[in-house]
């Protein structure tokens, strides 16, 4: 039996920004939330906010806020949001 390896379709940050008005009101245009109940996510790695969104979509993460927000979104929008903003400057850190 012969395996093809295929790799991911990257996401599309410019598409991922068109998608990001309704993350807007909780985490900020650039992923800077103005308020500290919800999270930044701006500079995040895109990988770990694409398997969140996933999570949060299959049920394997939860909070009701951001199941509902993920209803409808696909794979591709998932990793295209993950891309935008992976490439925000954002305001996270690393404690040494």
């Amino acid at each position: 039996m012969l395996a093809i390896s295929v790799p991911a379709q990257a996401g599309d940050a410019a598409r991922g920004k068109e998608l990001s008005t309704p993350c807007a009101a909780c985490h900020g245009p650039d992923g800077t939330s103005p308020t500290p109940a919800f999270p930044n996510i701006g500079g995040q790695i895109p990988e770990y906010l694409y398997r969140a969104l996933l999570d949060y979509k299959l049920g394997t993460r939860e909070n009701a806020i951001m199941a509902g927000q993920v209803e409808n979104l696909s794979r591709q929008d998932m990793k295209d949001l993950a891309a935008f903003y992976g490439s925000q400057k954002g305001s996270l850190y690393l404690k040494r």
